[in-house]
């Protein structure tokens, strides 16, 4: 159990500079197109940009439950995302290391 948290930690605060760029590219998007900061959702973002990504993801998940998850604006939810996933890996390398 420990060396799999000590894994989940390193991969959640591995994946930061990922998130970041993510990040980068929708205020990219924002900034080059007609789209603003609540316009912009995650399920558009992914069609207009990484087609492959969404398809294959909606082959394996719930339909549905994506739906409602891919209709946040992609910057804020990318945000949050960033935040918690990095705070969870010190959390987790605090606690089990």
């Amino acid at each position: 159990m420990r060396g799999f948290a000590i894994g989940v930690a390193y991969l959640c605060i591995y994946t930061t500079p990922i998130q970041i760029f993510f990040i980068g590219w929708v205020i990219f998007m924002i900034s080059q197109t007609e789209y603003g900061i609540f316009t912009l959702s995650t399920k558009i973002f992914l069609v207009e940009n990484l087609k492959f990504l969404h398809d294959w993801v909606y082959s394996w998940v719930w339909n549905p439950w994506l739906d409602f998850w891919y209709k946040f604006p992609a910057l804020i939810m990318t945000i949050l995302k960033t935040v918690f996933s990095t705070w969870l890996g010190f959390w987790l390398l605090k606690r089990f290391k």
